[in-house]
């Protein structure tokens, strides 16, 4: 079986495929300036490399975020449009499941962003409200609580987390947008 993994949720793009249980190969853009531009052609890349099409795949896994508005939207869209076009099981984490997924306690899971970062309270699960702090009250926030926002991506804990999700409809795999947007307030 074959799983594609694509996050988008910030400013690197990263893409795994994994064969059953085992990583098949990554690519990890960082610091990309137009997740648009880079994200398909990376994607193409990736399963040429490994002599994949489209139709191997057999599962989708998308972060949804909370993140990056433009970023988490594109991500979404080019998992949603694989998984509907080409009947791919597709399901859906989060950007703070990705920091939470290393853990072993509960603790605050923060996931940085341009002006500020969003925080909820995890283990093994998200088990609060999910917050966003601008910076100047998260470095509050972080002073005052113990806050894991750094971790390297396990590549194991990830497919594991992932073969544990329920397979959605590709419909009802959207964006979690956590604050408002400027100008629709």
């Amino acid at each position: 079986m074959i799983t594609l993994f694509i996050d988008t949720h910030y400013k690197d793009i990263l893409l795994y495929l994994y064969r059953d249980s085992e990583l098949l190969d990554k690519k990890v853009l960082r610091g990309v300036k137009s997740t648009s531009v880079e994200t398909m052609p990376t994607l193409i890349e990736l399963l040429d490399v490994n002599n994949l099409k489209v139709s191997n795949i057999n599962k989708i896994a998308v972060c949804i975020g909370p993140g990056s508005f433009t970023g988490t939207r594109i991500g979404v869209t080019i998992a949603k449009t694989l998984a509907y076009a080409n009947n791919i099981d597709i399901v859906s984490l989060t950007s703070l499941d990705l920091i939470g997924l290393n853990l072993d306690s509960e603790s605050y899971v923060g996931v940085l962003e341009n002006n500020g970062a969003f925080v909820c309270k995890y283990n093994k699960e998200i088990i609060s409200d999910i917050k966003y702090y601008k910076l100047s009250e998260y470095n509050v926030f972080k002073e005052d609580n113990k806050v894991v926002d750094n971790i390297e991506l396990d590549d194991n804990k990830l497919i594991n987390f992932i073969n544990k999700l329920e397979v959605k409809n590709a419909h009802e795999v959207n964006p979690l947008y956590v604050k408002n947007i400027e100008g629709l307030k």
